[in-house]
């Protein structure tokens, strides 16, 4: 009989791979990263240079000026600008608010009529329509902020008409005193004119008390 023989299989065996990022050999060498804190360090370091050659070649960028040789800077101004016009800015916002307010609880809000009406009157004064748009224009203001200023304006003379009532006696004697200064040349015009100075006159005495009280009785609180 033939001689069986036994099939011996190959023995074969794995070798294990270390997988290599993308793009590299695998027996390139391992390269080192810089480190982040020298970069750190090198990028505030030309910072600060810049900031001194800036402090010294461009002064008024951060100076603006000096008393006894102690500086005013650029953010001290800018912070106290900020500051004061917030302060203005919201004390007018509470004014033309208690106003209003004061005069819708006393049903004393102007018509949009009225308003336009003293908008034409307005427009006459200073040479008609055009001329009056120029005038706007040139400083900046629109005939809505016109508007929202005569719309306050007649809410608080309407407030306090009793207050300020114009007698004829006083009419007479200011027409007698501004005649030449008046810009009216027939004299109902002359007389309607010193009736509204005389008025305003009247409102501007009473208006910083009056003001004080409406802040006083309503409930204001500031952040």
């Amino acid at each position: 009989m033939a001689a069986v023989k036994k099939a011996t299989k190959k023995k074969t065996t794995t070798k294990s791979l270390v997988e290599t990022p993308i793009g590299e050999r695998p027996e390139e060498s391992v390269r080192t990263s810089p480190n982040p804190f020298t970069v750190k360090r090198i990028g505030i370091g030309l910072l600060i240079g810049i900031i001194v050659v800036l402090a010294v070649y461009k002064k008024g960028i951060f100076v603006v000026a000096t008393v006894n040789g102690r500086p005013i800077t650029t953010v001290e101004l800018l912070s106290k600008l900020n500051q004061n016009y917030r302060n203005q800015e919201l004390d007018n916002m509470v004014t033309e608010r208690v106003i209003l307010d004061e005069a819708k609880k006393k049903n004393a809000l102007p018509a949009n009529q009225e308003i336009q009406d003293r908008v034409a009157d307005i427009e006459k004064r200073f040479g008609g329509k055009e001329s009056f748009d120029n005038l706007l224009s040139q400083q900046g203001q629109t005939r809505s902020m016109v508007e929202d200023q005569l719309r306050l304006q007649l809410a608080f003379e309407k407030l306090y008409s009793s207050e300020t009532i114009v007698t004829e006696e006083e009419i007479d004697d200011f027409v007698k005193q501004n005649k030449t200064q008046l810009q009216a040349t027939d004299p109902e015009g002359q007389r309607k004119e010193a009736s509204d100075t005389l008025r305003q006159r009247k409102l501007s005495q009473i208006s910083l008390q009056k003001l004080e009280e409406l802040k006083k009785n309503a409930n204001i609180q500031m952040f």
